[in-house]
């Protein structure tokens, strides 16, 4: 099946902050090893959001560059080596993809693949109306679940792969969540649906929205200003806290909040190097986990997830026309959203 034309994207122009646009790119044609997928649902990430600000963390980024890593879509046509698929499927795909041959991937650790490739941040992604790629990293859909839904799928199994490998998260411990943008609600989410009790925290800018929103949803929130640090709005010391604010000051007081012999699991990445205070950790015997990305296994969590209702999904998600892309990354940078989802 031959396409031809152009289609509206979202691409990142420059390093210059804020340069995206909505461009008309020419619709690529699928390798024999990819499928092309037909966008319909695409979500902005923290990583989105770093990138078109241009933050020191996504410097790596090649501009100009078709942003969009956390999508469903359908199959739009085959490539010519490719089998076992059929036209219309509904699909999404790995974001974080690796080689296929190295160890980690041979043991299911496709994350931390040392040739790894991310979609939409180091080959063009899915901020567009199609978009092509490996067939060996498109993931069915489960036949229940929406577009909607697959859009959120990434963001969940990240949070998904942070609360139950990372932390080991458990019925009856409490859990404090630090940052409340997406994907520390989707950990807040996935740990009070295994039983623990939640808290999840924001500064001030987050109090209108986002920890409004958090409160809507059934979870306890606490606002951390500039007298204190999270320790100090918690009546108690907890069992786990999950870093997912990307604060350096947020991770270097972490220890303050958790119990001895408590875990601090990290899944956030910091613009700058973080310094800890070591001996505290080493003498309160508290442990330090870190949680990158997401594979295979952690997808079909998310949506088993989302098939159990443990995610609002209605309720955390604002869409958008392709059209109005640029609209949504300003909402998403400034927090007026919890959730934006672009509908190409």
């Amino acid at each position: 099946m031959t396409q031809t034309g152009y289609m509206k994207a979202l691409s990142m122009q420059s390093n210059t902050p804020r340069d995206i646009a909505v461009i008309q790119a020419p619709i690529p044609e699928p390798a024999p090893h990819e499928l092309r997928l037909k966008v319909h649902a695409v979500g902005i990430c923290g990583s989105d959001v770093s990138t078109a600000l241009a933050k020191p963390n996504f410097d790596w980024v090649a501009r100009p560059l078709i942003l969009g890593h956390e999508f469903s879509a359908e199959i739009d046509a085959v490539g010519k080596e490719t089998t076992g698929w059929k036209l219309g499927e509904k699909v999404c795909a790995l974001s974080v993809q690796g080689c296929g041959h190295c160890i980690q991937c041979n043991t299911g650790n496709t994350q931390q693949c040392p040739n790894r490739t991310i979609l939409g941040l180091s080959t063009a992604g899915a901020m567009a109306d199609y978009c092509t790629v490996d067939a060996a990293h498109v993931v069915p859909l489960h036949d229940n679940l929406s577009h909607i839904d697959g859009a959120l799928i990434e963001p969940l199994a990240v949070a998904s792969r942070c609360v139950q490998r990372a932390c080991e998260v458990t019925s009856g411990q409490t859990v404090a969540v630090s940052g409340c943008g997406i994907i520390g609600l989707l950990c807040a989410l996935v740990a009070k649906a295994k039983g623990a009790n939640v808290t999840i925290s924001g500064i001030a800018a987050d109090a209108e929205v986002r920890l409004k929103k958090a409160r809507s949803i059934g979870l306890e929130t606490v606002v951390v200003d500039n007298t204190g640090t999270l320790a100090t709005q918690l009546d108690n010391e907890v069992d786990i806290l999950i870093e997912a604010s990307g604060s350096p000051s947020a991770l270097e007081a972490a220890h303050e909040t958790v119990k001895p012999g408590g875990l601090i699991g990290v899944v956030a990445t910091y613009p700058t190097t973080v310094g800890l205070p070591a001996t505290d950790l080493v003498r309160r015997e508290q442990r330090l986990h870190t949680s990158f990305g997401s594979t295979l296994a952690d997808y079909e969590r998310a949506m088993e997830h989302l098939t159990d209702g443990d995610i609002p999904v209605k309720q955390l998600v604002e869409t958008f026309p392709l059209d109005k892309a640029v609209s949504a990354f300003e909402a998403s940078i400034t927090k007026a959203t919890p959730k934006a989802v672009v509908l190409p």
